[in-house]
């Protein structure tokens, strides 16, 4: 008798988890169809096999210049800028795997990962080399790590207080998030898709505005709402817990073509509010300034730094990074035409 009722209490708890992973999953396709309506694509998708990576370009004429976004983020970022841009040559912003309206990539993303899959990007959506890169932050590193792999495709480069290999040793411990063993990392990733396939991920964090449709939406609350959904938390995950191996990619660039660099840094550390971490952050800028930096721009005999004084890490006025790119974009031209 006590067998039977077991065998009847497994039964139903069977059921039941069955029953939770089928909602789950039927309350992520809604979420996704929901999605898909409140949040229509800007920019196009490009077919690259297995899955599709959205691209966004404007302006005509050449040396394309590539935005590469800084952390965690959909490429729409760049959409002010690429306006300005567009005014004398083509600029495109894309989504990585994950991000914005772009599916997700196998696993892992490292910085080379993330550079072939731009690379095949670029080359399927018919825009053509030789580039100018803008690259943000990690973007700035993943800009780098394509021109050692494609460096005949890189006509130039403007790097935005670009991340370097040197903060996982010189930067204070609370900058740094704590790293996955690297035994944990694969597994990690694989329990967060799966959370993102069964709805926890969509119920635990509800995506900001939800009522809204992105004609009501400002374009940071559209960039807030397509960070929200499972798969970019995912791709996040996906790039962020590999962090350290991508750190070593670009530490084997030690030489790029001597093409047009400048590298914008940031002049002030951020605000934390705490006397002790503002000291220590403060004290690190100056390394960030006169150490580390100085090493990107090393990378080609052309490099210059330009020091942003009142600005912090993702502060630099949008018209500094403008004019810098447009100081490339003519440099590049000149040398293409022999002048």
């Amino acid at each position: 008798m006590l067998n039977l009722r077991l065998k009847t209490a497994l039964k139903c708890l069977g059921f039941l988890i069955t029953a939770g992973l089928v909602t789950g999953i039927v309350y992520e396709q809604i979420g996704k169809t929901r999605d898909r309506r409140r949040l229509p694509q800007i920019g196009r998708s490009v077919d690259m096999g297995d899955r599709n990576l959205n691209i966004s370009c404007l302006g005509t004429g050449g040396p394309p210049v590539i935005f590469e976004s800084g952390g965690a983020g959909p490429g729409l970022g760049w959409q002010p800028l690429q306006a300005e841009v567009a005014k004398f040559t083509q600029a495109c912003w894309y989504d990585r795997a994950g991000e914005g309206w772009s599916d997700l990539g196998p696993f892992p993303r490292t910085s080379v990962a993330i550079a072939k899959d731009l690379h095949e990007l670029l080359e399927r959506a018919g825009v053509l080399p030789p580039y100018v890169f803008a690259g943000a932050s990690i973007g700035g590193m993943n800009s780098r790590v394509y021109g050692s792999l494609y460096p005949k495709e890189v006509a130039g480069m403007v790097l935005i207080d670009s991340a370097h290999e040197d903060e996982l040793e010189r930067a204070p411990k609370f900058y740094l998030a704590h790293a996955v063993p690297r035994l944990l990392r694969h597994p990690l990733y694989v329990a967060l898709e799966t959370a993102a396939f069964v709805g926890l991920i969509r119920l635990m964090e509800p995506s900001p505005a939800k009522e809204k449709d992105s004609s009501q939406m400002t374009r940071e609350e559209i960039i807030a709402a397509l960070r929200a959904q499972p798969k970019s938390f995912v791709g996040d995950a996906a790039a962020g817990v590999v962090l350290p191996e991508s750190y070593q990619e670009a530490k084997a660039v030690v030489r790029l073509r001597n093409f047009p660099l400048i590298v914008l840094t940031a002049g002030q550390s951020f605000d934390f509010r705490n006397a002790e971490l503002n000291r220590e952050a403060a004290a690190y800028q100056q390394v960030w300034i006169h150490e580390i930096q100085p090493k990107v721009v090393k990378l080609s005999t052309r490099g210059r730094q330009i020091v942003v004084p009142n600005a912090t890490h993702g502060t630099i006025p949008r018209e500094v990074t403008l004019s810098s790119i447009r100081e490339v974009v003519n440099e590049a031209r000149g040398e293409a035409s022999g002048h």
